[in-house]
């Protein structure tokens, strides 16, 4: 099989220009920080994982960037088919989220891909509030459970960049009021279930390793941009990783 080492120096500098680019996009717009997010701390985290990656690549550990060979004609050829993980964790002043989003997609080409992600996000948030009938110092919570689907396509142009289109639907919670039990003093939340629909686009940076696996630092728009959106007026930053456990 036919391989070459991805250039170091080109990973390093496309790394360190996107935290730089994306550096200036936060401290100009502030707006794109959404509830708790350290957008700045993710960038960097996504580019030393791929500068590390592509400092320690090698054959011993796989990751050298390999041209797949061609395979007999076939309908389905497993070793084209590839998982990501996709966990989340986030925190902030009585708050915290976490994001569960595994992904499945098949390769039917050594550029393109196809597949999809199902995913449940969880935000809670804490709030003191002082009980009228007590009137002593209680704790409200705010939970938001989601949960999204979503297709996409992924072409990935040489080995310097990632375009993806991703219709999703997400099923959120939308609150409508709140209110006051007027007997106990506790907080009624007053909300109802949503459906919500997306169109995200992005581009980004993307590391091939095996035949088909890749990681990726991606930015994401949503076209339809409506309101009750989790992507409303923001854009979504993304790092992950493809693998193909079949070689």
């Amino acid at each position: 099989m036919k391989r070459k080492s991805y250039p170091k120096k080109v990973v390093l500098v496309g790394a360190v220009f996107f935290y730089l680019f994306f550096d200036f996009i936060v401290e100009a717009y502030p707006y794109f920080y959404r509830n708790f997010y350290d957008m700045k701390s993710m960038i960097a985290i996504a580019c030393f994982v791929m500068i590390s990656m592509s400092s320690y690549a090698g054959d011993d550990l796989g990751l050298t960037l390999r041209y797949p060979t061609k395979k007999s004609n076939q309908s389905f050829d497993k070793t084209r088919l590839l998982f990501g993980p996709g966990l989340g964790l986030g925190g902030g002043y009585r708050a915290f989220s976490f994001n569960v989003s595994p992904s499945v997609a098949y390769a039917f080409s050594e550029d393109f891909h196809a597949g999809a992600t199902l995913g449940f996000n969880y935000y809670q948030a804490s709030e003191d509030y002082t009980n009228p009938i007590t009137n002593t110092t209680e704790v409200f919570k705010y939970k938001y459970p989601a949960y999204s689907f979503s297709i996409y396509a992924r072409y990935l142009v040489k080995n310097f960049l990632i375009l993806n289109v991703e219709p999703e639907i997400n099923n959120t919670k939308f609150v409508e009021s709140y209110s006051v039990n007027m007997s106990s003093g506790k907080i009624i939340e007053n909300s109802r279930r949503l459906f919500v629909p997306s169109v995200l686009v992005g581009a980004g940076y993307p590391q091939r390793f095996g035949n088909y696996g890749y990681s990726y630092f991606m930015v994401c728009y949503d076209l339809l941009q409506d309101p009750n959106a989790r992507y409303y007026q923001t854009l979504d930053l993304r790092a992950g990783i493809m693998i193909n456990l079949w070689q």
